[in-house]
């Protein structure tokens, strides 16, 4: 599939019409694992907007101006100089090749082939959980030594103390409690220690690393803030990709703790540094492990909701799978920038499958940092005319910047011409309503994250409302798609319904966190990133 799609290969000249129904731009990111022209250099970009040069047809000579052309998005005229590079329909620019491999005793990992597990050792932990968390995570290992050997490993346990595992040693590498209060000093103490931590390939090293997990031993409380903060400086200084953390509990001692008094709330605590890992490109994911108790995952989940990352509320018995496919999980891009460029007329109205702040930038200025993007990662963004367009064709490019897992910086443009109709049938007879279904029903899985169920069900039910009107006149194809979305749709939409129930039953607390909001928090995450594989179930051919 192209990395780059519309919901109707017609774009609508006014709001006026099709107006119910949402007009959106797919980029679908397993696409850049496909190969495509390359290009090792940078391309002609315009210096105002940055639009890339796309056709020779946009050159013009002129003899007082010389060769320019004049950028279909801003208008700007842009004096060539040198080598004339076209970016075409679809090209990848190879902009920043790769660092120089160093031999560095496994110190520093390539860009995609690194593993942190940050591992809740706390006394709750005791029993079932902590032999459920060793034995997933050293079938993971093995997993990853077969089909992986060079990935880095490292590891992080925490309980009252922190304690960062020096896998090449065993030696337990203590971060001093008296820092947990506050962010800096965490990290300024962790700095410290870095000469002491060190990450080990998988492969050449497998049963040393099963017998460091096989070690761990259960002991205090929940000191999960401060772990997290560690986690952080060594992602930076060792060039992780991506951060596991499971745990069962609450987090109750030192920064970021989710009970008592705090003087940095947690909640902003978590979300700035989700933003920090997000500038890193590292991925954050979540284990939250089902124990009776609340764990607060809604706070939690703003580190994967940030990075790109992934969050599950599973028993111990569902352990395995999960941490199976996060290990399996390849990341094929990290620092992931996207700028999408329209022409003046069209605006971005919109934006779902990424993080709350990266669809804020995307909406004011049409460009956003994401993080760190997998196979299953789609971002979709929603677009309409501000007037009336009286031009043929609108014009439409996206760019999409990353950090590949050889460390070599890239970037893939997408280039397309959308004919503009001032009919409603021309837009429905290519209608794909499979697109803005997905849409839909990531925005009804944001307002789930941010607690309103009951508003996302009541979003999906207007769209489905809004679709029936269209099934009469449109082909019989289309009718197929929106009969095979409805269907989808239905099954979304009664999930929050169900989790509107639970939440509704669950026994009052008084504010304090509960096992059912944790799980109702985890499926609005998930349902927030649900791509049109999984909603619809569809085939790696078709």
């Amino acid at each position: 599939m192209p990395i780059l799609k519309s919901s109707s290969e017609a774009f609508p000249a006014s709001r006026k019409v099709m107006s119910d129904i949402p007009y959106v731009l797919r980029v679908e990111f397993r696409d850049l694992a496909r190969e495509t022209h390359k290009i090792v250099g940078k391309p002609i970009a315009c210096h105002k907007c940055n639009g890339f040069l796309m056709s020779a047809d946009q050159i013009q000579h002129d003899p007082k101006v010389g060769k320019h052309f004049v950028c279909p998005f801003c208008g700007t005229l842009n004096v060539i100089e040198g080598e004339i590079v076209i970016a075409g329909n679809e090209t990848e620019f190879v902009v920043q090749p790769p660092p120089e491999k160093t031999t560095s005793r496994g110190q520093v990992a390539p860009a995609g082939g690194s593993f942190l597990a940050v591992i809740d050792v706390s006394g709750s932990m005791a029993g079932a959980n902590l032999a459920a968390v060793k034995r997933s995570l050293t079938t993971s290992i093995e997993s990853l030594a077969a089909n992986s050997p060079e990935t880095l490993f490292g590891l992080v346990e925490f309980e009252s103390s922190v304690a960062v595992r020096n896998l090449e040693t065993g030696e337990r590498v203590e971060v001093p409690c008296e820092t947990f209060a506050n962010l800096d000093q965490i990290m300024e103490a962790t700095k410290r220690l870095l000469d002491r931590v060190r990450l080990i390939k998988v492969g050449p090293n497998l049963s040393g690393l099963k017998r460091h997990v096989s070690s761990l031993r259960e002991m205090g409380g929940t000191a999960l803030g401060p772990a997290v903060a560690v986690a952080y400086v060594i992602a930076k200084h060792r060039n992780i990709a991506r951060v596991v953390l499971l745990t069962d509990g609450l987090a109750n001692e030192g920064i970021g703790a989710l009970e008592g008094y705090q003087v940095t709330p947690a909640g902003s605590y978590y979300a700035t540094l989700g933003t920090m890992f997000r500038e890193l490109g590292t991925a954050f994911d979540v284990v939250g492990i089902a124990s009776g108790a609340g764990m607060e995952l809604k706070t939690l989940g703003l580190l994967p909701e940030a990075t790109g990352g992934q969050m599950y509320y599973v028993t111990p018995n569902e352990l395995d799978r999960s941490l199976s496919e996060l290990a399996g999980a390849s990341l094929l891009g990290r620092d992931v920038e996207i700028r999408l460029l329209t022409p003046k007329g069209v605006r971005v109205k919109d934006a779902s499958g990424v993080s709350r702040a990266a669809i804020e930038e995307i909406t004011k200025t049409g460009s956003g940092r994401i993080g760190a993007v997998g196979e299953d990662h789609e971002l979709y963004v929603e677009v309409e005319p501000e007037s009336e367009i009286r031009s043929a064709q609108v014009p439409v490019q996206v760019q999409v910047t990353y950090t590949d897992e050889e460390g070599a910086r890239r970037v893939r443009a997408v280039s397309t011409n959308l004919r503009v109709t001032s009919d409603e049938r021309d837009l429905v007879a290519t209608l794909d309503p499979t697109m803005s279904a997905t849409f839909v029903t990531q925005k009804a899985g944001e307002d789930a994250f941010g607690g309103k169920r009951a508003a996302g069900a009541d979003r999906i039910a207007g769209f489905r409302a809004a679709l029936a009107k269209k099934t009469k006149a449109a082909p019989k194809a289309v009718q197929a798609r929106m009969k095979r979305a409805d269907d989808a749709l239905a099954s979304e939409e009664a999930n929050l319904q169900e989790m509107e129930s639970k939440m509704a039953a669950a026994p009052a607390q008084g504010g304090a966190p509960c096992a059912a909001a944790d799980e109702a928090f985890t499926r609005g995450f998930k349902q927030m990133k649900r791509s049109s594989k999984e909603l619809f179930d569809e085939k790696e051919d078709e």
